[in-house]
């Protein structure tokens, strides 16, 4: 049994993903002790600003409405681990990349903290909402139901964009304009899970075609 359910990997698959587990760990400390060296020439107050910026959206990612777990998730579960490493990578990335360039452009970095604030703004609304509707945790889909209320009146996935908003925002902050490449990488990721989640979501809750018909995934009016 697995975190998703019961349905058991493949005995390669399961290998090969622990030895990338375990190459990007190594990847990820290694980003960090350079860091550390680096840590005197970073520009503080705005390590801090991004650093506040990325505490928040933990603390809304605690309030994230949780549904049923099945075997159905099994099948893209490499979804959510590209999704963990992606956005740790961007985090150290981004520190990084400043440490090493010391760029310091103050328009660009108004327009990712602003960008960065909307998308909590957004997140902190969307899970206010599902709270209300539907408590933290659903562990039955015959205990779900649709939330059509606030964000969810617009668009489909408030919380993803929210999302997708906080990780393009994030290297702006610093002014970290390679490590936007992988804020494409979470974007696109975001993107794949979604729409997964609605194929799901469309089969075990007949109202939710319904509710899909008249609201878009992401962007009102377009998409």
């Amino acid at each position: 049994m697995n975190e998703f359910g019961t349905k058991a990997y493949h005995k390669p698959l399961r290998i090969a993903m622990r030895v990338i587990a375990v190459l990007l760990f190594l990847a990820f400390v290694g980003t960090w002790v350079i860091l550390m060296n680096l840590w005197a020439d970073l520009d503080i107050p705005r390590v801090y600003l991004y650093m506040a910026i990325f505490v928040g959206y933990v603390l809304i990612e605690r309030r994230t409405f949780r549904g049923p777990d099945e075997d159905a998730y099994t099948e893209r579960i490499w979804v959510r681990y590209l999704l963990t490493y992606a956005w740790w990578f961007l985090v150290l990335g981004s520190l990084l990349e400043h440490a090493l360039t010391l760029r310091s452009q103050s328009t660009v970095t108004i327009i990712g903290a602003v960008i960065s604030l909307l998308g909590l703004a957004l997140g902190y609304w969307a899970t206010g909402v599902m709270a209300k509707s539907l408590g933290k945790r659903v562990d039955t889909w015959a205990a779900m139901r649709v939330v059509d209320q606030g964000p969810y009146a617009y668009i489909r996935h408030p919380a993803y964009l929210s999302s997708m908003l906080v990780v393009i925002g994030l290297p702006l902050v610093l002014n970290a304009y390679l490590s936007l490449s992988l804020s494409v990488v979470l974007v696109v990721l975001f993107i794949q899970r979604l729409r997964f989640e609605e194929r799901i979501l469309i089969q075990r809750m007949p109202a939710y075609a319904a509710y899909a018909q008249r609201t878009r995934r992401l962007l009102p009016s377009l998409w």
